[in-house]
């Protein structure tokens, strides 16, 4: 009887494993409990690394082998979290250039945008990256030589990805305003479009600094509002229309979504589109002569 109730538990955490990829081992196990099976996370970590589900990605692998198989299908979140990783795993490649020590790098970056997104710059410490990431602490400085460095590092692959995200989706459009609402798709995507909270992009965006740090960050941040005021420029805007202010506030509304976004209700897209066509467009759009 206890076997069958450990094939039984079992099974259910790799059905969760497979259908909610996104879920961590805490929520997991708060789901699991609202399903019957008390197991704490500790035990939902054990199962899934028995199984090498350790990681989201791989979880979202697995669904996605059972996609193309025909048995499941990817949401729309599952796809642009899998989208981020895949954009994730290639810029890090790109900058590292080294395959032997890349996982750890890759997982000292991860475990930083988690700690720093829950106790920002200044309460966190390297012992606590360290720690999330399972590494020793003297191991990070073979790779950073300080928690400034490791943040900088950290900014700028965020805006890597939000640039090739942006990029590619203002590609597939020519008309001015179609282009600002892929922008703006791609951008929140990235940022609201997955359950998980410590995106690197959501870390990097809302990051006051101190002014010397600040300065480090502003290179990415002036480039990637490069694009919205060559966008913005493009449009066919009534007289009189302050572009600047304009920018600004747009990316103010798309980075504060992350505060009142719940999963589950308008998607990125949709909050992109009504944004961009029904509130900017139908305001500042220049008269037809």
């Amino acid at each position: 009887m206890a076997l069958r109730r450990r094939v039984n538990t079992v099974n259910t955490v790799l059905d969760l494993a497979k259908n909610r990829p996104e879920l961590g081992v805490v929520r997991a196990a708060r789901e699991l409990r609202r399903r019957g099976v008390r197991l704490p996370p500790s035990g939902v970590r054990a199962i899934w690394a028995q199984h090498d589900l350790r990681t989201t990605y791989q979880r979202l692998m697995l669904r996605k082998r059972d996609a193309a198989n025909g048995r499941s299908r990817l949401s729309a979140s599952q796809r642009a979290l899998l989208e981020r990783m895949w954009v994730s795993r290639r810029v890090l490649d790109q900058a590292t250039g080294n395959p032997t020590g890349m996982l750890r790098r890759r997982r000292l970056i991860w475990a930083a945008a988690r700690v720093l997104d829950q106790r920002g710059y200044e309460g966190t410490t390297l012992r606590e990256v360290c720690a999330a990431a399972g590494i020793l602490p003297g191991s990070l400085y073979y790779h950073f030589k300080s928690k400034e460095d490791l943040f900088v590092q950290l900014h700028t692959q965020g805006f890597l990805q939000l640039n090739d995200a942006v990029d590619r989706a203002v590609a597939r459009e020519t008309d001015p305003w179609r282009r600002l609402e892929a922008a703006c798709a791609a951008h929140l995507t990235l940022l609201v479009g997955a359950p998980d909270r410590s995106l690197v992009t959501g870390t990097s965006l809302f990051h006051t600094a101190p002014a010397r740090l600040q300065r480090r960050l502003n290179r990415d941040r002036h480039a990637y509002e490069e694009r919205y005021r060559a966008m913005i420029a493009a449009l066919p805007l009534a007289d009189g229309v302050d572009q600047t202010l304009l920018r600004l506030a747009l990316l103010g509304a798309l980075n504060w979504t992350r505060i009142w976004y719940q999963t589950g209700k308008k998607t990125p897209q949709e909050i992109a589109r009504y944004l961009v066509q029904r509130i900017l467009r139908q305001s500042l759009d220049a008269p037809h002569r």
